[in-house]
Formats: structure tokens, sequence, C-alpha cells
């Protein structure tokens, strides 16, 4: 089943959250703080944003975060994606979240939806999805 988040979510979103950031991609490149996670759980259930769950025999095991905003330049409503995750005993149902926030992202009139590919297997589902590609992200410590 696939529903909205709701503030008793917010653990279950941070676990997973905490295990996305160190069992990925992201792991060293992305500080892992539960804190800053809860508070931008409660920000993105507000008017900036949506989260979908999955939820599978009562437990949570996959999210998909969304931001919406006029695009800076563009100034077309915009929906972005901020994390992406279902736990890998569960892969599959991923796509469903995927679905269901591009459902969401037309119903909020927006007119874009940008995903992030940490990697090129995630890109090239994209790809198989109708996604186009539109830039790299490269990130230097400081």
């Amino acid at each position: 089943m696939i529903r909205e988040a709701t503030p008793a979510d917010t653990p279950r979103l941070v676990e997973m959250g905490e295990r996305f950031l160190t069992q990925t991609v992201y792991r060293g490149r992305v500080t892992v703080n539960p804190e800053q996670m809860a508070a931008t759980v409660t920000l993105m259930r507000g008017e900036v944003g949506k989260i979908f769950v999955l939820e599978i025999d009562g437990a949570v095991v996959g999210m998909i975060g969304l931001l919406i905003f006029l695009h800076p330049i563009a100034g077309e409503v915009t929906v972005s994606e901020v994390f992406w995750w279902v736990e890998p005993e569960h892969r599959g149902g991923g796509i469903r979240l995927l679905k269901r926030a591009e459902q969401w992202a037309r119903a909020a009139g927006a007119v874009k939806l940008m995903m992030i590919a940490p990697t090129a297997d995630i890109g090239q589902l994209y790809l198989r999805l109708g996604y186009e590609p539109l830039e790299t992200t490269y990130q230097r410590t400081l």
C-alpha cells in the first residue's frame, strides 16, 4: 500500500534515511544527522512538499520525499525528489512510489519532476521511464 507519511512515521523514515546514507554511494559523502532528517521530514509533510511511504504487512519499507517550488529560472511549478528509498529486501515496489509521486506532482500543478540518479543503473531506469538527463552534480568537501 502507498500512503502519505504521518508524523508517527518520522522515526522509521529517519531510520531508513540513515541506512540509505550509510549503505549507498552517499556513505561518507553526506553527513548522517538524524535530528536534521526528522526536521526535513516534518517540513516536507507541510505545504512545501509531500512524502509517500510504501507499507507492506503494516511495516513501512519504502519512502519518497518531494519538494514543490517555482523553478528559480523558468518560474514553472516544479517538483524535485529529495529522497527515494526502498529497503533492499522489498525492492520492486519503488516504481509504485515513483508513479504516486508523478501523480501527486501533476495534481499539484507541476510541469516538471526532477529525479536524482546516484548511480548509472538508476539513470538507466529513468531513461526507460521517459526521463531525460539534465545535468550532473559534483561536490567537494571544503
